[in-house]
């Protein structure tokens, strides 16, 4: 033989070696399918515990992907490099504590002082809200209006940038002038196919002149729909509601590196604007976009592992089932396995071919918890909730079936490959 010959065999060899495992598999495949589908409900009612785990698993993250890409975009309404003083926490399960209760509300003339005292910040602004109030433009009427009375920070500070006309000035603010601006939601209902600017709305029996609409900004998860938003001076919304409420005050740091030491300069100022000894706790709290992402990211994380612990548990149950199935499937096969290794079958070609079986079950079960998971993400969608399916939990999900199938089927794939030829045939 030529060395050219000797060089090549070598390679023809493992070629042939190579298509007769491919096609060795795709026969295990198709016997897999054949057995499976001859035992159409049992296989159904098999897979039910991992199409439920996946679909948890999916839809769970679908959710708190979606909620987190809400929160990255406009979590608490505030603008970049700003943070808010408030009388009490942002998010609060449950009751407020009885400390919290006690605390003084937040009063303009505190929002002015520590305007005066914060010369480092870019600005400083006050705000309070009221939900739920009637405007009116001649007969048309928008029953559901949220209040925002403000200074003229208010706009940059809650990143509601003005889309026509113009916001009130500092004087229109504290001198109580009889103008608003519209969110676009706001504008859309009382001024259908025309502009707003201009034109006068009535909020109660108080007349306002239009002087700006807000751009349009979608509504959030989180309560609160910036485009039924009108917003008028701080000092008008106190005539009109009383003194009664407390405020909230944004602070704008010039940069982002200057965050953290501008909170720092903002408590210690305000201490000293509230009065407080030095012993004395903070009656108020602090509330970022950051504050509310790491908020989120806590509870995500609770959630998460909570959810993942019931999961596991269901998978569990899953590939119990798929191990019974499979102990079964041994059991009524037994003839066919004695004969198939009569007929030269070795023990790993008939381990590999439970084992194949024992996965591919698992896996449909994997795929049809993801396409349920995917429906109830359109289905979320359409309540306007946010949700998006991560590629990354599809593969997860799809993995981990695949891993439970696998575990599952080895034991009765073991069993099945140690049959006896003779003593299978002889089995009724």
């Amino acid at each position: 033989m030529s060395d050219a010959a000797r060089r090549v065999a070598p390679a023809l060899s493992r070629r042939a070696a190579l298509s007769a495992a491919l096609g060795a598999r795709l026969d295990d495949l198709r016997l897999a399918w054949s057995a499976l589908s001859g035992h159409r409900l049992r296989s159904g009612l098999t897979l039910l515990g991992i199409v439920i785990g996946v679909f948890t698993v999916v839809a769970m993250m679908s959710l708190l992907n979606g909620l987190q890409s809400s929160i990255d975009k406009n979590m608490g309404g505030l603008g970049a490099d700003v943070f808010q003083i408030q009388k009490t926490p942002n998010f609060n399960f449950g009751a407020p504590s009885p400390e919290v209760q006690r605390r003084k509300k937040l009063t303009l003339s505190q929002v002015l002082q520590l305007r005066a005292a914060l010369p480092l910040a870019k600005q400083v602004g006050g705000e309070v809200w009221e939900g739920g109030k009637e405007m009116r433009a001649g007969s048309t009427l928008d029953p559901g209006v949220q209040i925002a009375g403000g200074t003229p920070e208010f706009f940059t500070n809650n990143n509601l940038p003005i889309g026509a006309g113009r916001g009130y000035t500092e004087a229109e603010a504290m001198g109580a002038s009889r103008v608003v601006v519209l969110g676009a939601t706001v504008a859309d209902v009382l001024f259908p196919g025309s502009g707003a600017v201009g034109q006068h709305v009535r909020l109660g029996r108080l007349e306002l002149e239009v002087i700006g609409t807000l751009e349009r900004q979608g509504g959030s998860p989180f309560g609160g729909n910036p485009d039924n938003v009108a917003s008028i001076p701080i000092a008008l919304f106190l005539e009109l509601y009383g003194t009664g409420r407390s405020l909230n005050i944004t602070v704008m740091a010039k940069s982002h590196g200057d965050m953290a030491r501008l909170q720092d300069l903002a408590i210690g100022s305000f201490r000293t604007v509230r009065g407080l000894d030095a012993n004395a706790d903070n009656d108020f709290d602090i509330f970022s976009n950051d504050s509310a992402r790491s908020t989120f990211d806590e509870l995500a994380g609770t959630v998460t592992a909570a959810g993942l612990v019931m999961c596991a548990f269901t998978l569990i149950v899953g590939g119990i089932g798929v191990m019974n199935i499979m102990l079964v499937a041994v059991t009524e096969r037994t003839r066919e396995i004695g004969l198939r290794k009569a007929l030269g079958a070795r023990r790993a070609r008939v381990l590999m071919q439970f084992v194949i079986e024992a996965v591919l079950l698992a896996f449909f079960g994997g795929v049809i918890g993801v396409a349920l998971a995917f429906l109830a993400t359109l289905l979320a969608r359409f309540l306007q909730f946010p949700a998006e399916v991560p590629m990354w939990a599809v593969a997860l999900g799809l993995g981990v079936s695949s891993s439970i199938g696998l575990l599952a089927g080895i034991y009765p794939a073991w069993r099945a490959s140690r049959l006896v030829a003779a003593v299978a045939l002889r089995v009724e």
